[in-house]
């Protein structure tokens, strides 16, 4: 099995051959919901589906393999026959003695303990969340939880810590019908500080019919909260903060309010304030942008900011503040932190220009993103991004802070039938990507090399820092031992190559009869490129960097004498010129009188050579 890649640059259209190994297999049934798990270096893929758990193992170089664990639901507890009573998997996570699965159980939630050739062993049921939407975060023996609790107050979202010291949630005032995206636990300088930051969007409080619908925000928690002092604080978070994220463009008047996922990078220095946030965005016609920013400033927000709509003097401590030894929060700054959740201040992306890092008219649903340094030392971010059709988009990330540049470098479609991406991973130590649909689960590796053609041109043009040229073919950097040439400067690359050009197209001919119809079709390899058919010296159809169609049409509705000839259809892109098609249409008669020739040629070559023989044999005589 082979991926399918369609690059945005200038490699062709192509699916990689000559891996090793099967890289995609199917569940063998549809699977409505699934949750994937992966652990960066191994070749496991865990998978949790409809009353089963899969696990996929794709060794290097042999054929993949499956597993099954089936985890059957209570469905005796299950009396509303109106509801699914059926066992979905909705978290899968590693514990110190096996892997931890939870699932809806019938509308019974309970977690199990999964060990290597041992039944799953049913850990607990009572105080788990039901439902489908939402997520789970461990850490240790804690559990935090963003689905709602059906048996208490069921139709309000709360964000809580269902399993730790205490069992906290938040007011339900402070959010307006949120819908989670992710949580995560960030660790401080001092262990008290450490925060709980969790994203999510919810129904804009600002009622003004220009306003969007939607805001996107981010909260934080300090994971020591123990809750107040007061009856109406003593269960609930007091140190809840939220700020509004802001990922818009100034400069096109473009605002980007509906997130849709988050990833935090962490920085190889190890400081948690250096932890890049890449937050996808989309607007109301599904067009979506990527906005970058950092834990640093998202915390400095939060410990800085005034309050919204608060006007007086703040309490001591002030609201979101974590205290050292388990101190509980004065009531007073609960109340103030409760009224008032909301910090005045926005948190803006990363930049001068604190402007999204692209945007794009495809709508982007999740994302995953990798550092990783080229052969000159030279660090890239390269982000993979889901579309709503099912394929992944490669958009590389180069230069400073400051000055980022992205390219939108390749299309893959990951799965043998096309379905909506469920699930995305990526595994930085293995260099592979694992993708779940409901029918499958693919591995697809970051290096194709292999789809990039035009010689070296297209292998440097396609600006891919996976990839190099090596003598005469495009090879990843990670499987060739010899160093290959690269250039990843966005302006010119292809002028590193030896050779000054690109070769020419190689010439096609076709005899057509006058009057005739007739259509020449250049395929579009780079959206970045300016496609031109040229007639002679004339250009005759032009199409613009974002043409739409996959191809470049010259359609020639009424053939004439002056329209036989030369055709070639060339890709400019800066000061790269490649020559991708050419076309010699010929009259009918014409191309029979070349035939006739090139048969009276070769006839006569033969007896010319019959001649020649004997002629030797007489001197040698």
């Amino acid at each position: 099995e082979c991926w399918c890649a369609r690059s945005l640059n200038f490699p062709l259209i192509a699916s990689p051959s000559g891996r090793t190994g099967q890289d995609r297999l199917d569940f063998g049934q549809a699977e409505p919901h699934t949750v994937l798990f992966h652990e960066p270096g191994s070749p496991s893929v865990w998978v949790g589906g409809r009353g089963k758990v899969y696990h996929f193992v794709f060794p290097e170089g042999k054929n993949a393999s499956v597993h099954t664990v089936s985890i059957s639901s209570t469905k005796g507890s299950c009396v509303d026959k109106q509801h699914d009573c059926e066992n979905y998997i909705t978290l899968l996570e590693r514990r110190s003695e096996g892997l931890l699965a939870c699932g809806t159980n019938a509308r019974r939630p309970s977690c199990w303990n999964l060990v290597r050739k041992a039944l799953p062993t049913c850990l607990f049921e009572a105080g788990l969340p039901f439902g489908l939407a939402g997520s789970l975060v461990i850490y240790r023996d804690e559990v935090y939880s963003t689905i709602r609790k059906q048996e208490y107050n069921g139709k309000i979202p709360r964000f809580r810590r269902i399993q730790g010291e205490s069992e906290l949630y938040t007011s339900d005032t402070v959010m307006q019908n949120p819908q989670f995206i992710k949580a995560t636990i960030v660790h401080q300088d001092q262990a008290y500080d450490d925060k709980i930051y969790y994203f999510f969007r919810e129904d804009n409080p600002d009622k003004n019919p220009e306003s969007p619908l939607n805001v996107s925000r981010v909260a934080q928690l300090c994971r020591g909260d123990q809750g107040g002092e007061s009856s109406l604080s003593v269960s609930k978070w007091n140190t809840f903060l939220k700020a509004m994220l802001v990922c818009s463009d100034a400069a096109t008047n473009k605002n980007f309010n509906r997130l849709q996922d988050v990833f935090l990078l962490p920085d190889p220095s190890g400081d948690w304030r250096d932890t890049r946030v890449y937050g996808v965005f989309s607007n109301p016609w599904n067009y979506s942008a990527v906005c970058v920013y950092s834990l640093g400033d998202i915390d400095r927000v939060f410990r800085t900011s005034s309050l919204k709509g608060y006007h007086a003097a703040l309490p001591n401590p002030r609201p979101g503040k974590c205290l050292p030894n388990q101190k509980p929060i004065p009531t007073e700054t609960f109340q103030v932190a409760d009224s008032h959740p909301e910090v005045a201040q926005r948190v803006e992306p990363m930049g001068p220009l604190k402007t999204p890092l692209f945007h794009s008219k495809y709508h982007y649903q999740k994302v995953v993103v990798h550092r990783m340094q080229a052969r000159q030392e030279e660090t890239f971010h390269v982000l993979y991004l889901t579309t709503d059709r099912g394929t992944i988009h490669k958009v590389v990330e180069s230069g400073e802070q400051e000055h980022s540049i992205a390219f939108n470098i390749m299309e893959i479609q990951p799965f043998h039938r096309a379905a909506a991406i469920q699930g995305i991973s990526l595994d930085a130590e293995r260099w592979k990507l694992y993708v779940t649909s409901q029918w499958e689960v693919s591995q697809v590796p970051l290096d194709l090399c292999d789809v990039y053609g035009g010689g070296c041109h297209g292998c440097l043009m396609s600006r891919d820092p996976y990839c190099g040229w090596d003598q005469d073919r495009c090879v990843s950097i990670y499987s060739s031992p010899r160093s290959v040439l690269q250039s990843i400067n966005p302006d010119e690359p292809h002028k590193e190559c030896p050779n000054p050009k690109p070769d020419e197209a190689p010439l096609q001919k076709v005899s057509l009869a006058r009057n005739s119809r007739y259509y020449l079709s250049c395929p579009i390899e780079s959206r970045h490129a300016t496609y031109s058919w040229r007639h002679e010296e004339n250009v005759e159809q032009s199409c613009e960097p974002g043409h739409q169609s996959p191809n470049c049409i010259l359609f020639i509705e009424n053939l004439t004498a002056r329209q036989y000839g030369h055709y070639r259809c060339e890709a400019q892109e800066g000061s790269y010129l490649r020559e991708t098609q050419h076309w010699e249409l010929l009259p009918e008669d014409r191309a029979l009188a070349e035939h006739l020739l090139g048969g009276a040629c070769v006839l006569a070559t033969s007896w010319l050579g019959v001649l020649l023989t004997l002629a030797l044999g007489l001197l040698v005589h």
